[in-house]
């Protein structure tokens, strides 16, 4: 109590002398007049007005014009002319250069963090230097991808990688409206996938497109998911694969297959009864690469595995970096121009690098323990000012 007493009376102290020297420098913080020895002379006084201080603290776009090549948005970003509608047989052609595409929800999505499909592909391509590049989006469906203010939408993005092939992931989410919503999602599957084969995004030609089933479910200890969902799973997947044939693109059920496996009760394959863990990433890495190149698996190189995740976590810092506000949105002529884009530049050499590594390492060549970046230019200061 005697200790508590004493801080308090220090408190009161230093608070008191506090105000002691603020009033002898501001006088008219107490009633006291101002005199001339207190301001400076000035023969008028302004009043910036809230716009003109906004302009003020806002840098202007810099003259130097040559980082807008790395921006990409929804106002201005070119989207891939409709040409002839084409058709998709597997095995895919992979031909020397193909880029590759993933769209879709979080099945694709979160496959990004475990690489194991890519890294299949990639090793037993290895002189076709393959460019893949994953532009699922958690919740994504065929008539709904809600996107930040001026976000590229994903013909757009698929326009600006030049896609050739297309790996598209729906009908999870859409599976929770039950049988009542299958005609809508059909639909909307429909005229989103009709529009995609018209679309020549590589410049000449349409895409070869896969749709994937969804995963099924599997009973944990805490949720009986299986139990729940996949009967309507298995509906929602089905209506997927007629689709497909009745457009003449690719299909891989993913459904029946991770069903039978789920049906292990000695082994997990999810995180919650629905996500994959790494365990079920690898099963469903192996399905699709046997359903779509129809070549013996190859033994996974899990060096090629990891620079596959790193190339991975900076391609998703370039599609989809943090503060959009910045990049796309309100700032993105001011701030933004200098913060943003010559480090979607350097993202876009990152990527480049780890393409590059994995290309030697499926072709068996030797590599340096850490990835070469100093190619990297270096990023230009930035405008600083009070509220940025």
């Amino acid at each position: 109590m005697h200790n508590r007493s004493r801080l308090f009376a220090i408190t009161v102290a230093m608070f008191v002398i506090t105000v002691m020297v603020i009033a002898m420098n501001h006088k008219s913080l107490f009633g006291g007049n101002l005199t001339t020895t207190d301001v400076p002379k000035t023969d008028t006084v302004a009043t910036l007005s809230p716009v003109t201080l906004k302009a003020l603290q806002e840098p202007t776009q810099p003259a130097d014009t040559n980082y807008r090549q790395y921006g990409i948005y929804r106002q201005s970003a070119p989207r891939a002319p409709q040409k002839t509608t084409t058709t998709t047989k597997l095995p895919l052609t992979l031909n020397k250069a193909t880029h590759i595409s993933l769209i879709g929800n979080n099945l694709l999505d979160r496959s990004q963090h475990f690489g194991y499909f890519e890294s299949y592909v990639q090793q037993a391509h290895p002189e076709q230097q393959l460019t893949i590049s994953n532009l699922a989006w958690s919740a994504d469906t065929a008539d709904l991808q809600p996107r930040p203010d001026n976000f590229a939408d994903t013909i757009q993005h698929l326009t600006h990688e030049k896609a050739d092939v297309i790996i598209a992931s729906f009908g999870f989410n859409e599976s929770f409206q039950g049988n009542a919503g299958l005609v809508k999602f059909k639909e909307s599957l429909k005229a989103y996938i009709s529009d995609l084969q018209t679309r020549q995004f590589n410049g000449t030609s349409g895409p070869q497109i896969v749709l994937l089933s969804p995963t099924a479910n599997e009973n944990t200890a805490h949720v009986l998911a299986a139990t729940l969902n996949n009967d309507q799973l298995r509906k929602y997947s089905q209506a997927i694969q007629k689709i497909a044939v009745e457009l003449n693109v690719g299909f891989v059920d993913l459904f029946t297959p991770t069903e039978k496996a789920m049906g292990n009760t000695t082994t997990d394959l999810t995180i919650n009864g629905c996500h994959l863990n790494a365990v079920g990433y690898k099963l469903v890495g192996q399905l699709m690469f046997e359903s779509l190149c129809e070549m013996p698996l190859p033994k996974l190189n899990e060096a090629v595995r990891l620079t596959v995740v790193d190339k991975n976590k900076q391609f998703f810092r370039r599609f989809r970096p943090l503060n959009t506000f910045y990049y796309t949105g309100g700032r993105s002529k001011t701030y933004g121009y200098l913060d943003f884009l010559p480090a979607m530049r350097n993202f876009d050499l990152l990527v480049a690098n780890r393409n590059q590594r994995i290309w030697d390492l499926t072709q068996g060549k030797n590599v340096a323990k850490i990835i070469d970046d100093s190619n990297l230019p270096p990023l230009p200061d930035t405008t600083q000012s009070r509220g940025a």
